[in-house]
């Protein structure tokens, strides 16, 4: 990079850092349902946190004893390997510099995402473009306040989509996702797509290696575990799914009957066409999105830091279509800038003061007026990004 990109490149770092800082220091938090109105910082971490204390204590992962190891957290409610495996070696350190440490990985992850990302790239003004949505994009500032385990899974399956792209090893790091969180087998039909059946199988047998022994042990934890699954149309402030969305304006709003059965239709036909476009047409970024986008599209319980899976998302658009500035302002590339907008800045949640005064409330006890505009926000974004993807994959697919 020539001088001026390079300063351009370490104000863009600057500003992340001193994002960082600031929502570290809580000063950020009226931006933000869950750093507001939820139990506190590092609440998310704490449960791998007591996860891995009730390991060591021959307990359950999934035993709720909020307090015992923890000033506070939230019930475990991952595969059970990340609880007694890392959740054990957390418990090395005290709660909160376990927590400073895990940031600073975090962190370290970041850069390594945005040399990876370097590697992709044909220009530097592409790169510089693919920077933003790493370090400047705040449910990431949302997630390292509460401590969560989404950016860990997203690097995750960053790294084995870049391993699919460039045909190495890193496609094996798909092995460890689900592991982490079980969302990532949102991502199997693209592997599957591209032929990699052996990564599937692996992937397969390491879930059921590391769980089985486990549940035959504690039978009761299944059905816990398997509450992540469930059907429940799941609304609430904290949450910015697409069906979460419909909840709230069917059963709360409009009280239509059977809204679990309709919405279950549109999830089979939207997994039908996602399945239809990354079989038809061959292109790994594009099919990448579109799964990731259903993801947001399906599921139950979307909470804010969850938006961090679309940073690689972002980022590899940019550096794989080589865009610059100026092309996001041109008709055909338009839509993605305003997804980005929408999913990176912060939801509409601070301009309730506008609506109640001195206490930041759950937006949906206010008029439907806020809360429908609060809810909506982010998941237009992705609906933008979703069918914006499907019309560009005609397009932009290679033959096999």
């Amino acid at each position: 990079m020539i001088k001026k990109e390079k300063l351009i490149f370490l104000l863009i770092a600057l500003v992340h850092l001193t994002l960082v800082l600031l929502m570290l220091a809580g000063k950020l938090n009226t931006f933000f349902n869950d750093a507001s109105l939820r139990k506190g910082q590092a609440a998310d971490f704490f449960a791998v946190y007591q996860a891995g204390y009730n390991t060591k204590e021959g307990n359950s992962v999934y035993l709720d004893n909020e307090g015992e190891a923890t000033p506070y957290s939230y019930p475990f409610r991952y595969f059970p390997f990340i609880g007694y495996s890392l959740g054990l070696v957390l418990n090395i350190f005290a709660p909160f510099v376990a927590y400073y440490i895990w940031i600073l990985i975090y962190e370290i992850l970041l850069g390594l995402n945005i040399y990876l990302t370097f590697k992709q790239t044909r220009s530097t003004s592409s790169f510089l473009l693919s920077c933003i949505p790493w370090l400047l994009f705040t449910p990431y500032l949302l997630e390292i306040f509460m401590g969560q385990w989404s950016f860990l899974l997203t690097c995750l399956l960053f790294y084995s989509v870049y391993g699919l792209l460039n045909q190495n090893r890193a496609i094996y790091t798909y092995i460890l996702a689900p592991l982490v969180k079980p969302n990532a087998l949102i991502l199997s039909p693209l592997f599957l797509r591209f032929k990699k059946l052996k990564l599937l199988l692996f992937t397969a047998g390491a879930i059921l290696l590391t769980s089985i022994p486990y549940f035959s042990v504690f039978r009761d934890d299944i059905p816990l575990f398997m509450q992540n699954f469930s059907d429940v149309l799941s609304y609430h402030g904290g949450n910015l799914g697409l069906k979460s969305l419909y909840g709230l304006i069917t059963v709360e709003y409009l009280s239509i009957p059977l809204p679990r059965l309709w919405f279950l239709g549109f999830v089979i036909a939207l997994g039908i066409l996602t399945l239809y476009l990354t079989f038809k047409y061959k292109n790994i970024i594009l099919s990448y999105t579109l799964w990731t986008c259903y993801f947001f599209l399906i599921y139950k319980d979307v909470w804010e830091h969850h938006y961090v899976l679309m940073m690689p998302v972002f980022a590899l658009i940019s550096v794989k279509m080589n865009l610059t500035a100026k092309h996001l302002l041109s008709k055909k590339y338009l839509p993605l800038l305003i997804s980005f907008l929408l999913i990176a800045l912060p939801t509409p949640f601070i301009l309730q003061y506008l609506f109640v005064d001195n206490a930041l409330v759950e937006p949906d006890t206010l008029s439907p007026l806020f809360a429908i505009p609060y809810h909506i926000t982010k998941i237009t974004g992705i609906i933008v990004l979703y069918i914006w993807s499907g019309i560009q994959i005609r397009t932009l697919s290679y033959k096999d």
